[in-house]
């Protein structure tokens, strides 16, 4: 009597089939070239962040990270408004939602990869909370990320921001101790930072 053939049983027929079809895909990816293969696929080609070159000039595809003030959160400023000026990202940090913005036209280069500017953050509440920040450009990883950022006020108004030697000055707008929140500010001060070794702020008093 002939011994009969055992079928190949399924679940040994399965991976069989998955290397035949995984040779055939590496087979036909390697005789394309790298254009042939970026026209079949050109929502995946990398470009640069249209922010980081606008802002700075800076061609990476990595967009500018921002660490927001107080909280574990981070954005990335991924709208720009040349008009005004104003980088702009959201946020969420549990149930908070959030803007954070930075006004690139007073941004000051402090060092070739070092810079500063003011930041605000505004959330669901009435506040909009105004810091001036310092960010790094990590040339290795071809990316702009925040380094610190000193509160400067509630609703203040911002004037001017100057780098003078190894000091940054704000000059801004603020209201008295009894002025209501709904009242423009009206008294002039400056803030003065010093740039320290590590490139780090320290507030002047």
């Amino acid at each position: 009597m002939k011994k009969r053939l055992l079928p190949i049983p399924l679940i040994l027929l399965i991976p069989i089939l998955l290397l035949i079809v995984v040779t055939i895909a590496g087979l036909y990816r390697f005789s394309l070239s790298d254009e042939e293969i970026m026209a079949k696929f050109p929502n995946h080609a990398a470009s640069s962040d249209v922010v980081m070159q606008s802002v700075f000039g800076l061609s990476t595809t990595n967009p500018w990270t921002v660490k927001v003030p107080e909280s574990q959160a981070y954005t990335f400023m991924e709208e720009l408004n040349p008009t005004k000026g104003l980088a702009s990202g959201t946020y969420e940090d549990g149930k908070e939602r959030g803007v954070v913005t930075v006004d690139t036209s007073k941004l000051l280069q402090i060092t070739p990869t070092m810079f500063a500017s003011i930041m605000t953050v505004s959330n669901q509440g009435s506040g909009v909370f105004y810091y001036l920040a310092t960010f790094h450009y990590d040339d290795f990883r071809k990316r702009m990320i925040s380094k610190e950022a000193q509160f400067l006020g509630d609703r203040i108004v911002v004037d001017a921001l100057e780098k003078q030697q190894h000091n940054i000055s704000v000059s801004i707008k603020q209201r008295d101790a009894d002025q209501p929140m709904s009242q423009e500010p009206t008294i002039s001060t400056t803030i003065l930072f010093e740039l320290t070794g590590q490139d780090s702020l320290e507030r002047v008093e």
